[in-house]
């Protein structure tokens, strides 16, 4: 992509590499969108879906961890996966303070039904390189996140 302005050319592959990584992150999850559309959820709402079904009984605190959010992002998205009838909340065992956060039968459906999404955009980025650059890719971005974890 190459914009062009009276004054200026941008293009979005120079520059720091924080701004490839987030045009990345944005063209993945506009894909992701798409596909999406038809059921109705949001990339957010989705991924949230799969991180409960993968984890049945996480808490807030954890999905905000796991989806790496702000803790009003994830109240306000509990709240409406709830408002759609694909969450239901459950007080915690050890500690009423705690809700876990459980997938009813049709949020379970839908985690299921949509669960390929993200091999079938996965898919389309492999179709544009070599088994090998992907493989190399994602090591890449494992280690950049790893070197910022470690502070």
């Amino acid at each position: 992509m190459k914009l062009e302005t009276q004054q200026h050319e941008w293009k979005w592959d120079q520059g720091p590499i924080g701004r490839l990584v987030k045009n990345s992150y944005i063209t993945l999850r506009r894909e992701m969108e798409k596909e999406l559309k038809a059921t109705g959820l949001t990339h957010t709402q989705w991924s949230a879906l799969g991180a409960i079904r993968h984890f049945p009984g996480i808490t807030s605190s954890e999905l905000e961890l796991v989806l790496m959010i702000e803790r009003p992002s994830v109240t306000s998205l509990i709240n409406g996966l709830a408002a759609k009838g694909l969450v239901i909340r459950k007080d915690h065992p050890e500690d009423g303070r705690y809700k876990r956060i459980f997938l009813t039968d049709e949020g379970l459906r839908l985690a299921e039904e949509t669960q390929h999404l993200a091999a079938d955009v996965d898919y389309h980025v492999r179709e544009g390189m070599t088994e090998e650059e992907f493989e190399t890719l994602k090591k890449l971005l494992v280690k950049m996140v790893g070197l910022f974890e470690k502070e």
